[in-house]
């Protein structure tokens, strides 16, 4: 049963490293080109304010990724603190090892989600889209989580 908590934790933690990916810019931005949305008609059409709804759904959001991840960062510190007794009692590696291992595993994936999903950055997305940016891809993949 832990083996399976412990590749599910890694399974997880990998799968967070692709959240963090960045998109890069359009190659017509690299060069140095102006892009068509550099006009400032362009411009003042997409600085349009946000609906309500669209605030609500990315608050939801943001807020839902720091839940996950102060469950996850809890729920690791538990299992790291159990991993720890173990350790001081003198069981055995299969107690304490993958005690140890699945508590920091979660912990780190649960710091790392509450700080890309922190409100500092919740105000940065909202910002983003005003401008007319795009919802960022680590955005993009938890919509599911938000429903309707």
């Amino acid at each position: 049963m832990r083996i399976i908590t412990l590749l599910v934790l890694l399974l997880l933690a990998a799968g967070n490293a692709s959240f963090a990916q960045v998109a890069l810019p359009a190659a017509a931005e690299q060069v140095g080109q102006p892009s068509p949305t550099d006009s400032p008609r362009v411009r003042a059409a997409t600085t349009a304010s946000l609906s309500d709804s669209m605030r609500q759904t990315i608050h939801k959001l943001f807020k839902r990724g720091r839940l996950f991840g102060t469950i996850s960062a809890v729920s690791g510190g538990v299992l790291l603190g159990s991993g720890t007794g173990y350790a001081l009692s003198g069981e055995s590696f299969r107690n304490t090892g993958f005690s140890i291992i699945g508590g920091v595993s979660a912990l780190v994936i649960g710091t790392m989600n509450m700080v890309q999903f922190s409100r500092r950055r919740e105000r940065e997305v909202i910002a983003a889209l005003e401008r007319g940016q795009p919802l960022p891809r680590y955005a993009v993949r938890w919509m599911p989580l938000v429903g309707k």
